[in-house]
């Protein structure tokens, strides 16, 4: 009875009470920075003493938008009259909260609003955020999940109006990261008699309109393998990694208690090929918080250069190319029609898009680029959760200055 009792002893010292201090440990610190991340950007935003506001705002073909703004900061005057509008669009399996993860006034939307920018962040059709329509169930209605990278400029066309109409402005910046980059660039270049006379300038911040080159696991696979979303799509699956608040704890927690894990999955998603560039905390809200859908059909398009090469519409098959395009195979998106002002951003060790691909995404836009640079230490993920992103949002700053048109009502 006594080596029983002693054997026990050992075996709890040995394992139990470990896992016991493990997780108390992991209990108290979810009670101290939970709070942070489930935060919303309102109560985000307000907690830094910056003013917000949010617009439902509803696109030509029926989709509700949320719209979100960020007018002033404690650092700027809560007078927007003279206040040039940026409107900021977020990456793929993400919403606009994105631009306000990074610890507090040193994320993407707070640090322009603090430097006197009146901030909009739009949400794309189908997020967390997005997910109305005039007329459609998103949870029974397929039709709603239709929509490809050249629809979603009917997103752009309502939020620059809105955004113009509210600030009494004639044109806006826009901004686009990874996944917005392309669409904004084929937005831009399918209705340039649209946005040539309200956009001063379009920031595309590596923008996935080319990865035939992309280390990025996930991607790659995706794009080599179109079966494994067609399957999904055909087993009524339309929304690829569904916002799960299972998940998202899952995340949090293996990044708070084994980080290189964290880093791990950050590679999976986008081959970040400079892991010191991310902020570490901010990262574990990045990976908890992203969890947020993003439509099938917009996914099979996003990764259809990956095994073509090309940047065209959506392969819809033979017949039904016919049918649409006049085709058998999709036509290419003509990028070239833009005429926007544009300003293209890289990082250095962006294993998403890659050198190669960025130079093929250049000479396809090269007549409107006005400022062309590759940020030494940034990765795909680092312009949003990064260790210095100050560089490149002074840059922004600096450019709106040169290209934005003042507010005609001032």
């Amino acid at each position: 009875m006594n080596q029983c009792y002693s054997g026990t002893k050992i075996y709890f010292r040995k394992f139990f009470l470990p896992i016991l201090i493990i997780l108390c440990y992991i209990t108290h610190v979810k009670a101290q920075l939970d709070g942070y991340w489930r935060m919303s950007v309102r109560e985000r935003a307000e907690a830094l003493g910056f003013e917000y506001e949010e617009y439902q705002v509803p696109t030509e073909d029926g989709y509700i938008l949320s719209l979100m703004r960020i007018p002033s900061g404690p650092e700027s005057p809560s007078d927007t009259t003279n206040k040039e509008p940026i409107l900021l669009s977020h990456p793929s399996f993400e919403t606009a909260e994105t631009f306000t993860r990074l610890g507090g006034v040193y994320s993407p939307a707070f640090y322009l609003a603090n430097q006197g920018k009146d901030v909009w962040l739009y949400n794309l059709r189908g997020n967390t955020y997005s997910r109305q329509h005039v007329s459609l169930n998103p949870s029974i209605d397929d039709e709603y999940w239709e929509f490809y990278i050249d629809t979603i400029r009917f997103d752009y066309m309502a939020c620059v109006e809105f955004v113009l109409e509210t600030t009494g402005y004639s044109q806006t910046t826009i901004l686009g990261h990874s996944l917005a980059g392309a669409t904004l660039a084929t937005a831009l270049a399918l209705e340039p008699e649209y946005f040539g006379p309200r956009t001063s300038l379009a920031i595309l911040i590596a923008p996935a309109l080319m990865m035939a080159h992309t280390n990025a696991p996930l991607y790659a696979v995706l794009g080599a393998c179109p079966w494994i979303l067609e399957l999904m799509r055909h087993l009524g699956v339309n929304v690829f990694r569904e916002n799960n608040s299972v998940i998202r704890w899952v995340f949090y927690q293996s990044c708070l208690l084994i980080h290189p894990l964290c880093t791990g999955l950050t590679a999976l998603l986008s081959d970040e090929e400079n892991p010191s560039a991310l902020d570490n905390d901010s990262m574990d809200f990045f990976l908890a918080r992203t969890s947020n859908g993003i439509g099938i059909r917009l996914l099979e398009h996003l990764f259809q250069s990956v095994r073509t090469s090309q940047f065209t519409y959506f392969d819809l098959g033979v017949d039904e190319n016919l049918e649409a395009y006049g085709t058998e195979l999709p036509p290419q998106i003509p990028l070239e029609n833009t005429n926007t002002s544009l300003a293209l951003m890289w990082g250095e060790f962006d294993g998403s898009i890659t050198q190669q691909d960025a130079q093929w995404i250049r000479s396809r836009l090269e007549d409107n680029i006005i400022f062309d640079n590759i940020y030494e230490d940034q990765t795909h993920l680092s312009f949003l959760v990064g260790n210095n992103i100050e560089e490149y949002l002074d840059d922004i700053i600096q450019l709106m200055s040169e290209y934005q048109t003042p507010n005609p009502n001032a």
